[in-house]
């Protein structure tokens, strides 16, 4: 059984950096990331992302093979 999904929050504390770098990854598709609903609830067009823990661990190990 797979863990549950990560908030951006929780991912930019799994990988040390704030939420608006994670949610630049997820929106380059760097990050694979899943949108739940359709923004029009309470809170407005607040995107609310999901990130499976295997998907950021996929991503971790691409990025450190990139040689810049």
């Amino acid at each position: 059984m797979r863990d549950k999904p990560l908030t951006v929050a929780e991912a930019s504390d799994f990988l040390s950096v704030n939420t608006w770098k994670v949610r630049e990854y997820i929106s380059k598709g760097l990050l694979k990331a899943y949108k739940l609903g359709n923004g029009t609830g309470k809170k407005g067009n607040k995107r609310r992302w999901r990130i499976w823990k295997e998907d950021l661990i996929t991503f971790i190990n691409k990025s450190s093979n990139i040689k810049e």
